[in-house]
């Protein structure tokens, strides 16, 4: 009976273990996200650069909820217990809404829940995207309450840990020019921001957000195209249940990748692999055959559609445990953007969508 229980006990061991591996992976291994303005109510109280106590900052004030979720997955890179403030930077890079491309460090200000975040810091901690992680609060100098309860929120494009000479001027972009108003989550809105009267704008910076926030789905082709893949594992010997898009990867961690499918929701792909120690493979038209041979990992990764849109793809390595940057070409000579691999690192994982 002792042994049948240690073996059971073993079996779930190994489930969980395989299961939290995995969890643990994705938090790294999304597509590259738009952020989101993090709160539930949009009601923007202060403007940039208005009158009052923003005349030198782009930062807006708000209110609308108790907690203030997470813009993108991220991690909290530093903290302030004064003016209870949290710097929370994306741990890849994001789309603004003008179409750029980069990575993204918010400043939340006036939070009450400090111990939270410097766990999170402490610990390394990624948070997901949509998930409540900053409590609205009115803390001020030395870590007192002495403001009514409301967030002061600045945006930065790129990266940095550290804070600016002054709370109050760390953002370098607006944040209308950072956040999409997701209505899934930010359901009910009451200000935009606009200027209160009687206030004076400074720097020309602009009077009423009313018409200058992006709305998400509000932009890009109404005609999406999913692209659906699967891959042969070969450490179980078959292959892993298809995945859409960026919301997940093909592979598991640790395993290497022998064989890939791939299709359309419309229009049609071509592809092919590059076997490790060999050379390219046939190209394949969507599920008409597999790109890859059985019992030979792959190493590198080619990818083309016919759609008009362009094809975004990525692979992860094996023995270096890290995602390469996505690549959109077509030429097995460039071995910038022409492939996503790296001849003799074993690929585990990749991840496609097309824009």
């Amino acid at each position: 009976m002792k042994k049948k229980l240690l073996t059971i006990f073993f079996v779930l061991t190994l489930m969980f273990g395989l299961t939290f591996t995995k969890f643990a992976s994705t938090t790294t291994a999304a597509g590259y996200e738009r952020a989101w303005y993090p709160i539930s109510t949009m009601n923007i109280t202060q403007i940039a650069y208005e009158s009052f106590s923003h005349s030198n900052s782009n930062h807006i004030d708000a209110v609308g909820s108790s907690y203030a979720f997470a813009p993108f997955t991220g991690k909290i890179v530093n903290v302030s217990k004064s003016y209870g403030v949290a710097l929370f930077q994306s741990i890849d890079k994001v789309y603004y809404p003008d179409g750029t491309l980069d990575y993204m460090t918010v400043q939340f200000m006036h939070g009450s829940n400090y111990s939270y975040w410097k766990s999170c810091l402490d610990n390394g901690t990624v948070i997901r995207q949509g998930t409540n992680f900053y409590k609205i609060g009115g803390v001020g100098a030395g870590g007192a309450t002495v403001y009514p309860n409301h967030f002061d929120i600045g945006v930065r494009k790129g990266r940095t840990s550290s804070f600016s000479s002054s709370f109050s001027r760390f953002g370098n972009t607006f944040s209308f020019n950072a956040f999409y108003i997701n209505p899934q989550k930010t359901t009910s809105i009451i200000k935009k921001g606009k200027v209160e009267p009687g206030n004076t704008v400074y720097n020309g910076a602009p009077r009423d957000y009313s018409n200058l926030w992006h709305k998400l789905g509000s932009t890009g082709s109404t005609s999406a195209i999913n692209v659906k893949y699967q891959t042969y594992d070969d450490v179980n010997k078959a292959w892993l249940p298809n995945v859409s898009n960026a919301q997940d990867y093909a592979g598991i961690f640790g395993h290497d990748v022998d064989g890939v499918y791939a299709n359309l929701s419309s229009g049609n792909i071509r592809y092919k692999v590059h076997v490790k120690g060999g050379s390219w493979s046939t190209e394949v038209k969507n599920r008409s055959n597999y790109a890859g041979t059985k019992g030979k990992p792959i190493d590198g990764l080619m990818m083309k559609t016919d759609t008009g849109k362009t094809i975004h793809y990525r692979v992860h390595l094996r023995r270096t445990g890290k995602w390469l940057p996505y690549v959109t070409g077509y030429n097995q000579n460039d071995s910038n953007n022409g492939f996503a691999g790296d001849f003799g690192q074993e690929i585990d994982a990749i991840q496609i969508y097309l824009k």
